[in-house]
């Protein structure tokens, strides 16, 4: 019994300690001034999943915003110039860092600046592809980001990797391939066709396969998930 007590207090104390902490890092940068470090991808302002789905809008790296809530696991944001407030959700399905670190890895207090940093090391053609969202071949991996984002940690935990995993949806991903440093392969993977619906689908009889009718159900079902999958993302 006194172990079990002991583990209490200790499980208590570490969430308390976590608490803290996160009370604090938000206490410090609420209600700043910070600008966009990449292209921030979007479909709903107040729906943003760090698994970072490539479809929508884009919210241009540079822009400046203000803070205004980081709970949880929400970073609240307002773009300057604009009344809506944007939320980045980092989702643990996808992402395996703090919402501390996931912070920092879209903002800076640094603006842009011609000539400097990651974004004007890139040469003219690949910053004209960054400002559109667009990747290609030859791109470095910090062009990529700017461009894309990060990927999402679940499936690309170290940027050392020569593959990284992105997502347009959640039956549809981009893998991209690099060698020493450069794009040499995108690959785009979109949902597969329904199997077994083509095949045996009429009986020599006329009309369709009862079988056939259900498992054609079950598999329209499954493929038309993406926006409920999305929102299980969250959870």
């Amino acid at each position: 019994m006194k172990v079990k007590n002991i583990i209490l207090k200790l499980a208590v104390l570490v969430f308390g300690i976590i608490f803290t902490f996160s009370s604090i890092f938000a206490a410090e940068f609420s209600g700043k001034i910070y600008y966009t470090k990449v292209n921030i991808w979007y479909e709903n302002t107040n729906d943003i999943l760090s698994t970072n789905y490539h479809r929508g809008n884009i919210l241009p790296l540079g822009t400046k915003v203000k803070i205004h809530n980081i709970i949880g696991s929400k970073i609240q944001f307002t773009p300057e110039g604009s009344g809506q407030l944007f939320t980045i959700i980092n989702t643990k399905k996808t992402s395996t860092i703090s919402t501390e670190r996931l912070f920092n890895r879209y903002f800076s207090t640094e603006v842009i600046k011609p000539g400097a940093g990651d974004y004007y090391q890139a040469n003219e053609a690949d910053r004209e592809n960054i400002k559109k969202g667009i990747i290609t071949l030859g791109m470095s991996k910090k062009a990529v980001i700017l461009a894309y984002g990060y990927p999402p940690t679940h499936k690309t935990p170290q940027l050392s990797s020569d593959i990284w995993y992105y997502w347009y949806a959640r039956l549809h991903k981009v893998n991209v391939y690099f060698k020493d440093d450069k794009v040499i392969k995108i690959e785009n993977i979109g949902p597969a066709p329904y199997p077994g619906i083509i095949k045996s689908e009429v009986v020599k009889e006329g009309g369709i396969k009862e079988d056939k009718i259900k498992e054609k159900k079950v598999l329209e079902k499954e493929y038309d998930l993406d926006t409920e999958l999305r929102q299980s993302d969250k959870k």
